[in-house]
């Protein structure tokens, strides 16, 4: 099988990855430096853009030799709870009924396009919100999304944490130049508002809606989750 595992790396552990040395492995790394002892594709990134600048950066430079099955993980999975697998098999399953595939879908409705997405009032981001460590937009999250989909619907499938597999024919239903302008946006700070906002528009990206209807069937999945777990703990 081509498929290739892109990681987005800081100063994570990435030991976990030689369990899986069956794949091509292609390391972006915007920390401190590796050895290439254990993998021999390290690439040296500044850090910038979050890790969708590093999917985004992966794209552009591959573009037209990408492996047919892409799956792109952040260094550490392992703290994402249900929105990424652990086993990076896992992405395989179900990946060629949509040519995309996640731990867990999502949706994104009437009342998640607001400006900021809530990092403002997120107690995660509250502090690097106030120091200004997250850019601001002038455009905002729907005007973003618009901006890139002029006719993104209201009610939109989504997925988090920035893990997904996406084959090479859905990546490149959009042009080069496509990704080479989202790739600039991302490119000019640490942590950009505008790579939050890609963390929620990669599966609409590369599905346009077609997950919704696994979208409704998962939210009720954690929303059941989130209850049983509640009750456990009263």
């Amino acid at each position: 099988m081509d498929c290739c595992i892109i990681v987005s790396r800081f100063n994570e552990d990435i030991s976990w990855l030689n369990n899986y040395k069956e794949f091509k492995i292609i390391i972006y790394n915007k920390g401190n430096e590796l050895k290439k002892d254990n993998f021999k594709e390290i690439i040296k990134l500044k850090n910038v853009g979050r890790e969708s600048h590093t999917w985004l950066k992966h794209i552009v430079e591959n573009y037209y030799n990408l492996n047919d099955i892409n799956i792109f993980l952040q260094g550490r999975i392992d703290d994402l709870g249900c929105m990424a697998f652990e086993n990076p098999k896992d992405y395989l399953k179900d990946i060629d009924k949509f040519g995309f595939s996640v731990s867990r879908y999502a949706l994104l409705g009437p009342f998640h396009w607001s400006h900021n997405i809530g990092i403002d009032k997120d107690e995660r981001y509250k502090k690097q919100w106030e120091n200004k460590e997250i850019s601001r937009s002038n455009l905002g999250f729907r005007n973003f999304a618009k901006s890139i989909f002029p006719k993104i619907p209201i009610l939109v499938s989504t997925s988090y944490g920035g893990c997904f597999a996406v084959k090479k024919n859905n990546i490149q239903k959009h042009s080069l130049n496509f990704y080479k302008e989202l790739l600039e946006i991302l490119s000019s700070h640490k942590n950009p508002i505008e790579g939050h906002y890609m963390e929620r528009l990669w599966c609409y990206m590369f599905t346009k809606n077609k997950t919704l209807y696994k979208s409704f069937r998962n939210v009720l999945t954690t929303k059941l989750e989130r209850l049983r777990k509640k009750d456990q703990i009263l």
